[in-house]
């Protein structure tokens, strides 16, 4: 055989098995999950008890932020995010670039934002943008626990390698009144309700999926009717990711049963 002929054979079957060997990402291979919620209720926010720090907290009147309701219903604050088996795996879409630094804020005497996702590829950081002194205290799961003074002008920054199941809770041992909710997993695919009550997840595998929907008034949300599906006891509903498109829920109507009101 002519040397050329099969060192250029040689060449094409190692470049052939280099392309099967790497994974080709198209657009058609990903989809987006969308949806709102709206409260067909009356939140009927508790009033907090301000006993620290009394002359500055009161000036920035704090107020429960358990159940926050917008404009027509909309309902703040619920977690959707991707259900993955222990010992799973999902793929990551190439947009989704790790290294971003999530911040949350001791800031007016409560939390901001009040609900945070974290992706475990990401860095946490705790600042303290109020001229009293914070604690924040965050009891996980999977990860060691957080509890620290945070001073004004000195952020704390801490990195989570395990996911946690649900979200976890934040507060402030000085300031009791102080509570927020943060979810840690170890993929990109989850996302909080805003103030309109929308969420979106971008870049999602297309395929069956099923979802978690959470709330901190009562955490898994079961029975909650999601087009004509129900979610079952751990707040879990099965979603067709269409391939290049996107499934839009549509609204999902949150009672107060729901929540446990």
């Amino acid at each position: 055989m002519n040397r050329k002929l099969a060192g250029c054979s040689f060449l094409t079957v190692v470049l052939v098995l280099a392309a099967l060997a790497t994974p080709v990402t198209r657009a058609a291979d990903w989809g987006t999950i969308k949806g709102k919620f709206v409260y067909k209720g009356d939140p009927k926010a508790a009033p907090l008890n301000i006993n620290k720090d009394v002359e500055y907290c009161g000036e920035h009147k704090p107020v429960d932020e358990t159940i926050v309701v917008g404009d027509g219903g909309s309902l703040q604050d619920v977690f959707v995010y991707l259900y993955v088996a222990r010992g799973k795996k999902v793929e990551i879409h190439p947009d989704y670039k790790p290294g971003e630094l999530k911040a949350i804020a001791n800031k007016g005497c409560r939390f901001e934002p009040h609900a945070l996702t974290l992706w475990t590829a990401d860095e946490l950081e705790v600042r303290n943008d109020d001229t009293i002194g914070h604690n924040t205290n965050i009891n996980f799961v999977a990860n060691s626990d957080f509890n620290q003074l945070v001073a004004n002008g000195s952020p704390l920054k801490k990195k989570l390698e395990k996911r946690e199941d649900v979200p976890s809770p934040v507060a402030c041992n000085i300031h009791p009144w102080m509570k927020a909710t943060l979810l840690v997993r170890d993929n990109p695919y989850m996302a909080v309700t805003g103030e309109d009550g929308s969420f979106e997840i971008k870049n999602v595998p297309a395929g069956k999926q099923e979802i978690v929907i959470w709330h901190e008034a009562k955490g898994y949300l079961r029975d909650l009717k999601v087009g004509k599906e129900k979610a079952d006891r751990k707040g879990q509903i099965e979603v067709t990711v269409p391939a290049g498109a996107e499934v839009d829920l549509g609204v999902i109507e949150v009672t107060p049963a729901n929540l446990g009101r």
